[in-house]
């Protein structure tokens, strides 16, 4: 299988803004930084803030590489980037998408985030792989993914949302390990939130939105809700309601 860094709008990208804002963009579970681009350029545009969209450890070439890594290589990785924009930067916020928002609430726990977006962030998820999958993965290293969701979405930028084939078993069991992780620090989040919903996702649960909301100790926290949108709705036919707001939020002091 070729890389998917073949396709130059899966490759991380870094736009040169503000001295005092910066955006971290962090990707989703098996995708790349192509799901975030469209949102990134909106938002160096709507801003003038300085962008970075990193690549995950294990993402963007091929599942065997992806087999390698494990959910604390993910983490440190936002970690670390987050630090090297901080050192850029005087004040940095963080955007995820899927398991980035599970990323980016994981950071904002930890880090001195100045505003948190999670997109659609993964902390309960309709796919039942996951509870099999610690005891699977030491005899089936792969499950083949196959399209869950026939429908076609209009005004969808798909050009941008190429995906593993396949996905290493036990990488999902570290994503569980990563919603556990994220889902039990929430009420350690004190920083400005903005909690985004797309409502036809069939990935993730609706009761990841209830518990973000319910469980976190920011003062400032909303809830952008597009009806419309399935579970990508960062290149999805309300896309630009979705970066309209999150400039909107990002740009609040």
């Amino acid at each position: 299988m070729s890389s998917l860094l073949d396709n130059p709008l899966c490759r991380p990208f870094f736009l040169e803004g503000s001295r005092d804002y910066g955006i971290l963009l962090i990707h989703g579970f098996t995708a790349t930084p192509g799901t975030m681009n469209p949102l990134g350029q909106a938002l160096a545009q709507k801003t003038g803030y300085t962008i970075s969209a990193p690549l995950l450890p294990g993402h963007g070439r091929t599942p065997e590489e992806m087999a390698k890594t494990r959910w604390h290589d993910w983490l440190r990785a936002v970690q670390h980037e987050f630090d090297l924009l901080s050192r850029r930067c005087r004040d940095v916020s963080v955007v995820g998408l899927s398991m980035g928002g599970t990323l980016t609430l994981l950071l904002a726990e930890s880090r001195p985030v100045r505003r948190a977006v999670p997109i659609a962030a993964a902390l309960s998820v309709y796919n039942e792989k996951l509870i099999f999958s610690h005891a699977l993965w030491p005899f089936v290293p792969f499950f083949t993914e196959r399209n869950r969701d026939p429908e076609i979405i209009p005004d969808f930028l798909d050009e941008y949302n190429d995906t593993y084939d396949k996905t290493p078993v036990h990488c999902l069991s570290d994503l569980s390990h990563l919603m556990f992780m994220a889902r039990r620090g929430l009420p350690r989040i004190h920083c400005p939130l903005m909690n985004v919903r797309a409502g036809r996702d069939r990935t993730v649960h609706p009761r990841s939105s209830e518990w973000i909301l319910a469980e976190v100790s920011s003062r400032k926290k909303l809830q952008l809700e597009l009806p419309k949108s399935p579970h990508v709705c960062t290149l999805g036919p309300e896309r630009e309601l979705l970066f309209d707001e999150v400039a909107r939020f990002l740009l609040e002091e």
